[in-house]
């Protein structure tokens, strides 16, 4: 088995075009419809994007790193929400929660 049919047996197919649909029509609203994107909008893109098309694969869950990776993940975007001053208080809770779930894993 090569590793593109693999990769195809492990896609949920409803699951991605739900999270395509809704990438789609969120980067619309975000950098077209809002204008211009921040540096600080692109980032949190690059992150939050991979994070959410990881939920439609299959096994990848199961992968030592997902939970490390996640929580890097929600410290990472807590981070940039405040650095371009929006809701502070969400920003902290996502690092708090990133914080917390790091301590859980080294514990």
């Amino acid at each position: 088995m090569t590793a593109l049919h693999t990769f195809r047996s492990r896609i949920r197919p409803g699951a991605l075009l739900i999270v395509s649909l809704l990438v789609g029509a969120a980067t619309y609203i975000e950098f077209v419809y809002y204008g211009p994107a921040t540096l600080y909008a692109v980032i949190l893109w690059i992150v939050v994007v991979p994070m959410l098309f990881a939920m439609t694969v299959q096994g990848v869950r199961d992968h030592p790193l997902y939970q490390p990776l996640v929580y890097v993940g929600f410290i990472a975007i807590g981070v940039l929400q405040f650095l371009a001053d929006n809701w502070a208080v969400l920003a902290g809770v996502f690092v708090v929660a990133g914080l917390a779930g790091l301590a859980s894993q080294l514990r």
